[in-house]
């Protein structure tokens, strides 16, 4: 399985409001919880704080993967939000984040949870790869760059 297969258009934040990682994290688990997908959107977004309270998930070149395996998560998604202004998440590199993708996974996907935050993270170390979600200007366009560099 890819990125592109968990991630969908309607998932992807093109103008985050959000100022701080907290708003940031509450925001995009507001626009996946209307998958379905999670069974208790305050919960999620408590396990995903904690689990970034165990260490940033800003990994560098302004980009953060925030993300928890928690039991009221039905199936495996990615959200994705694109900040315009950056976002402190503590950052590794001291800088502030404008790329986020936020996973979310059942307890028992753990193979498939660490599999697709690796190949996630892969993708996120190719610099053409993140100036193209940059300048992407809508969901389906950031599907579309994520398609184009899984088959490179």
């Amino acid at each position: 399985m890819t990125v592109s297969h968990y991630l969908k258009s309607d998932y992807c934040i093109m103008d985050l409001q959000s100022q701080n990682k907290e708003e940031a994290i509450r925001e995009i688990i507001k626009r996946i919880s209307s998958s379905g997908r999670i069974l208790d959107e305050e919960k999620f977004t408590k396990d995903v704080l904690e689990r970034e309270s165990l260490g940033s998930t800003g990994i560098g070149h302004n980009v953060a993967i925030p993300h928890a395996r928690s039991p009221v998560v039905k199936e495996f998604m990615i959200g994705f939000a694109k900040s315009n202004k950056g976002v402190d998440f503590n950052a590794l590199d001291g800088e502030k984040v404008n790329l986020i993708f936020l996973m979310g996974a059942d307890p028992k996907e753990l193979n498939l949870y660490l599999r697709i935050l690796a190949e996630l993270s892969k993708l996120l170390m190719n610099n053409s790869f993140r100036q193209s979600l940059l300048s992407a200007a809508d969901g389906k366009e950031v599907l579309r760059i994520i398609e184009q560099f899984e088959r490179e």
